[in-house]
């Protein structure tokens, strides 16, 4: 949505972070490089933003980092203050001043009330499933009738017949691993859906929250499954209760994050000129 798109540096503009629904409350934080954080405000509606006169463009990651987790930080503390915000992407920057921000509110006014009244009082929440594969394998192996058999004839096969059974046997003991991922993976999106608006599934791509949103795994442990889930803050306790039940089976663990803003279920805003 940035408007500034194609050029890294101009006369003013105006680094976005969120929109809020201006009430009672106070936001005392600083920006991206210690900058100037302030609420443009029009109609009720407040955009969280920064005076610049360039993009936070680098070639150098740790400094990328940096300015993202200095972004996440200043759409935490609008949250606290105020109600759900609507994060907007790193990097969004409106050219012009804060009149400019405010015909822009005023143009996607319809679209900030609709995406402001959805996420009041919801959060993300990050949810990583992960299980002991190897472990999860021995299981399988034991318990399928089918595999003991194979088993039984690599053992009594010769050297050549046993290396068409070991392909078979590994054949048939990678779709048994891949049906008990997806059956496991579905009971905790369904299990975690009574209490939610809104679960989607996520890969490990970088975004504001982390990799994948819940930080580097154990070597023992293999992702089953990741979801992000939209919920009202009363819903944490719940959830959590459901994904005991997941971490009381042997050989699985979870990591559950949040409250976050809801990075990953704000529609995008308006567009570039």
């Amino acid at each position: 949505m940035s408007e500034a798109q194609g050029a890294t540096e101009f006369d003013e503009g105006r680094y976005l972070y969120c929109a809020v629904r201006v009430e009672d409350g106070d936001l005392t934080v600083e920006g991206i490089e210690d900058g100037e954080v302030r609420i443009v405000e029009h109609d009720g509606i407040g955009a969280v933003v920064q005076p610049v006169e360039a993009m936070f463009d680098s070639e150098d990651l740790a400094q990328v980092r940096r300015w993202l987790l200095s972004h996440q930080r200043v759409v935490d503390a609008a949250g606290e203050a105020f109600d759900t915000p609507v994060p907007f992407r790193f990097d969004t920057v409106i050219k012009g001043d804060d009149e400019r921000v405010r015909g822009w509110i005023a143009e996607n006014a319809a679209d900030l009330e609709e995406a402001l009244d959805s996420l009041s009082g919801r959060w993300e929440y990050r949810i990583e499933l992960r299980w002991d594969e190897a472990g999860v394998r021995e299981s399988l192996a034991a318990e399928d009738d089918d595999l003991a058999d194979l088993e039984e004839r690599i053992e009594a096969s010769s050297e050549g017949t046993g290396y068409l059974l070991e392909k078979q046997y590994e054949q048939r003991l990678t779709e048994r691993l891949q049906g008990r991922r997806e059956e496991v993976a579905e009971r905790l999106y369904d299990r975690v859906a009574e209490h939610a608006t809104t679960v989607e599934t996520v890969g490990n791509k970088q975004t504001l929250l982390g990799a994948g949103g819940t930080g580097e795994t154990d070597d023992e442990y293999e992702t089953v499954v990741q979801l992000s889930v939209l919920a009202p803050e009363e819903s944490e306790g719940p959830i959590g209760d459901v994904l005991e039940e997941f971490v009381d089976d042997e050989g699985f663990d979870v990591r559950y994050t949040g409250p976050w803003p809801p990075y990953s279920h704000a529609p995008t805003i308006g567009g570039g000129e």
